[in-house]
């Protein structure tokens, strides 16, 4: 299995991929950017993840592609690719800097940009997930805040990540799996890369997103399973204590899938092992997955 990436319709190996350095999504971090999972091959929720996508683009003002000419070119990558199940991570970055002297010179004001970049990753899919939802995983609340709403919209899914990026570091130093962040209130927010769920007295618990977290298409998920399953669920702002109190606790995306919790900050999150809600709902969302691609074939 080969990597592959895919520039504005040119598809190449990864040591052949070039982007200009003048481009401001490596620049500033001036992007957009959705990760998908392939489950026989085929992207699964594309068609959520890409109006995710677009929505962000016109959120910061990036003329982008259209959903149809994305879609074209995964399929063409992917096609391309072969065999495997991949992860597939578009980008839609603002574009490169106008050339000097004609253009003005290399700056934070977008308005001179109008052609963005299209940027679509093909890399074979991460082995090891079933073992960790069995084992469950270790998270740590660290001490980087998520970024307040006032200054940056949760729900615009940005390629600058420094904020998660200095999470991940804090919780790496504790040896967790994932880094949960609170929001400047001090209620839990999300992971670093995910959304968070507890269970108390019977019932699932997810912040709102007020509380500032991106409008996770997984969390969207799970509560379509959880009513299905006759689980009662509600968005309600909590504290770390209630965390680490949680009689479960589960991370959620769509490299996680539904990812049990088992340890927060070195302490055993309920029993220490993958809560029954939560593997209840893997369960239900592998049941999913294969309704889901029988319509694809």
């Amino acid at each position: 299995m080969r990597e592959l990436v895919n520039i504005n319709g040119r598809i190449q190996n990864r040591d052949q991929a070039v982007l200009s350095v003048f481009d401001r999504g490596f620049l500033y971090g001036d992007s957009v950017y959705e990760t998908v999972r392939t489950y026989e091959g085929i992207p699964f929720l594309l068609d959520r993840h890409l109006k995710r996508l677009t929505a962000s683009a016109e959120r910061i003002a990036i003329p982008g592609p259209s959903e149809a000419y994305i879609s074209r070119e995964v399929s063409r990558t992917r096609e391309q690719a072969g065999e495997g199940e991949w992860l597939i991570r578009i980008v839609v970055t603002r574009g490169e800097t106008p050339y000097w002297p004609e253009g003005r010179p290399v700056g934070l004001d977008p308005a001179a940009f109008q052609k963005p970049n299209l940027i679509v990753y093909l890399v074979p899919f991460l082995e090891g997930i079933p073992e960790l939802q069995e084992s469950g995983v270790a998270v740590s609340i660290v001490p980087i805040r998520r970024n307040s709403t006032a200054s940056l919209d949760p729900r615009i899914k940005s390629s600058n990540q420094l904020n998660n990026i200095l999470a991940v570091a804090a919780a790496s130093r504790d040896s967790s799996y994932e880094a949960i962040m609170l929001n400047p209130e001090g209620f839990v927010a999300e992971g670093a890369s995910s959304n968070l769920f507890i269970v108390r007295n019977g019932e699932l618990m997810t912040p709102p997103l007020g509380a500032g977290i991106l409008e996770g298409i997984t969390r969207e998920v799970v509560f379509q399973l959880a009513g299905e399953l006759g689980m009662p669920f509600r968005e309600v702002d909590f504290l770390p204590q209630d965390l680490r109190d949680a009689e479960e606790a589960f991370l959620t995306s769509s490299i996680k899938e539904i990812m049990p919790i088992v340890r927060c900050n070195g302490r055993p999150v309920g029993s220490g092992s993958p809560g029954r809600q939560s593997v209840k709902l893997l369960e239900r969302f592998h049941e999913m997955v294969r309704t889901s691609h029988r319509s694809h074939r």
